[in-house]
Formats: structure tokens, sequence, C-alpha cells
């Protein structure tokens, strides 16, 4: 039984044209990946990465500097803080020192200890812890006063004061005044205006921004220290979005594995229609690459085969009238035994010719 359905089976060009109906599943594939990749397409354009909010926000910032005879300066800062975060109470606020060389004159009473930090790669804060937890909703007020040295820097014969207040990286302020003490002798400001005695820069920021308050004067008796360029290395903005590159890599590489996906499927409708693609042939399987499967080049020898094993058999059984009838099935019939049985029987099993 197994041999006799091994010889139904047919692999001329013929049987496989009559075979092969419209891949509908293919078909339907296809559509299924050209959706999806246009989806990621439209999401390269379309996606933006979410911003962070902000965990406070500064409502007023005001600075109010005073220089001293002996180069020093007195520094008093006034802020203006709102917790936004609902999970995470306000419990201590840092300010940024230009550097080391400052102490600490005087604090607000809802400051319960003001700490230096200092370490060797030149940050300088003041830690403000506060007398309570600060939620979302309340309000504080709080103060710092320091006189803050080495300061004064001279520079082609120029005597000068460069002073950069405390910026935020994670906290907009919505309003800032910086004021600087007029004083005899001065040659230049870079200040936004001046009025009743002090120079002035103000406005607003976003996190991760800052002002540098500038003041020349034609000489100022008092020592002076080397001059460095501000460096704004720890300067950034802590809430802006995260760069999308990581996404429109991932895009792009969905895109091109549905890509060629669409290739296997779209070559197999295109068989389907010119009798052979790139990839398959007559819209079935029994073509791969433009050229026949080699599963089904197996399947047919081993058809053969078999054709061949049961002629031999069928051919066998009439070979007892003499040696002479072992000839091959095109001289069959010229056997003198068996007549009209043994011939009808060769015929039968003959091979198809191709």
């Amino acid at each position: 039984m197994a041999d006799k359905k091994k010889i139904n089976y047919d692999f001329t060009d013929k049987t496989i044209k009559k075979r092969r109906t419209f891949p509908k599943s293919r078909a339907i594939v296809l559509t299924i990946l050209i959706l999806l990749q246009a989806l990621c397409v439209f999401g390269i354009f379309a996606f933006e990465p979410p911003v962070p909010s902000p965990q406070d926000v500064i409502d007023k910032y005001e600075v109010f500097v005073t220089p001293n005879e002996d180069g020093s300066l007195d520094i008093e800062y006034n802020l203006k803080w709102t917790p936004l975060d609902p999970d995470e109470p306000l419990t201590f606020i840092y300010i940024g020192m230009a550097n080391p060389n400052y102490s600490i004159i005087d604090y607000s009473g809802n400051i319960s200890e003001a700490k230096r930090y200092d370490d060797a790669d030149g940050e300088h804060h003041i830690d403000l812890y506060l007398t309570r937890d600060y939620y979302k909703g309340d309000t504080l007020e709080i103060s710092l006063k320091i006189n803050q040295r080495d300061m004064l820097f001279e520079k082609n014969g120029s005597c000068f004061f460069e002073f950069v207040p405390s910026w935020f990286n994670a906290t907009p302020i919505t309003s800032y005044k910086f004021c600087w003490k007029e004083l005899e002798g001065e040659n230049s400001t870079n200040a936004d205006r001046s009025e009743d005695g002090w120079h002035i820069w103000e406005g607003s920021m976003t996190p991760g921004r800052y002002r540098m308050l500038r003041v020349s004067y034609d000489s100022f008796d008092a020592p002076k220290v080397e001059y460095k360029p501000f460096n704004s290395s720890a300067v950034r903005n802590d809430l802006v979005a995260e760069d999308k590159a990581g996404f429109i890599i991932i895009m792009v590489i969905i895109i091109i594995v549905l890509f060629v996906f669409e290739v296997f499927c779209f070559d197999t409708i295109v068989s389907y229609h010119r009798g052979r693609g790139f990839i398959h042939g007559y819209g079935h399987p029994m073509y791969i690459y433009g050229r026949r499967n080699r599963h089904y080049i197996d399947a047919e020898k081993k058809h053969n085969a078999a054709q061949a094993v049961h002629f031999s058999s069928g051919h066998g059984g009439s070979g007892g009238h003499g040696g002479s009838c072992a000839c091959a099935c095109a001289c069959a019939c010229a056997c003198a035994g068996g007549g009209r049985a043994g011939c009808s029987q060769k015929d039968t099993y003959k091979p198809k010719e191709k």
C-alpha cells in the first residue's frame, strides 16, 4: 500500500501548475506586516520622549551682593520655594558656593542646620536642613548670608569681580533678581539696569540656566587672586526629554525585519501570478530560490526508485520460463514464454516517458 501511494506522486511542471492556489494566508500576513511597518514609520516622527516633571519650583530668587574693602563679598540669598511632588516632601536645600573660601554669617529660623560640603572635585555648597518637612501646597521662604573671599581678579591691568549665583539644574525659577551694591571707581558692568544704588540682573530661568555678574573697577586696593574662567561643565538641564535616538534605532531594526518577511510573502504572490518568483516557483514550495526544492528532488528520486523496484518484482514473475527472459523492459515482449499475461504485466508497470 505504501509503494502504491508513492507511485501516485507526480512532479511534472504541469501538475505543479494545477496544484497552485492563490496564497491567501501569505496575502493576509503581508497586509499585516505593511500596516505594522507603516505604524513604526509613523512612530518615529510622532513619538516624543516624556519630559520629567520638576519636584519643586522657585517662585522668587533674590541675591544681594555687597563688596567689602578687603575684596570679599557679603552675599545674602532669599528664596521662596514651593514643593510640587506629592510623594516626596522637601527636607533640605543646598546652595552652591563659588569656592571653598567662605564663612556662614546667618540664616533664617526655619533652618535647623547649615552644613558645609566640599569635595576634592571642586564641588562646594551649603546644605540647609529645615526644621520640618514641607509637602505639596506648602511654601517655604528662607534666607542665608555668607562672606565669600577670593573673588577679586586682575587681568590686563583691570580689576573686576566675576560671580555666578547658585544655579539649579532641576528646578525652574519663576522670577530672579540679582543686585550688586554700587561703589566708587566702577568703569563697567553687564547688569540689565541700575537703580537706587544697585546694579540689577533679573528675569526667569529654566533648569540649568545661570547669570554671570561682572563689575569692573579702575582700581581696587585689596588682595587679588589669579583669574580662572567659569567652568560650566556642571551646568545642565535635568528636566529635558531623553534622546530619542535609541527609540529610532529600535524602530529601524523592526522595519528591516518586517521588510524581510514582506519579501517572502510578496514573492509568493508574484510567483502565483507569473509562474515563478525569485524565492518561490508556481506559488508552490516545490520550488525555492528559483530552483526545485531539494526535498522534492529527494522525494522524486525515492518515487522513481520505488517504481523501478515494483517493476522488477512484476517482471520476475514470468522469468521462470527461461534465462533468456532476463532482459530489459523494452525487449520483454520478445521473450518466448508467458504469452499475453507476461507482456500485459510488463506494459502496466512501464514508467512514463519524460
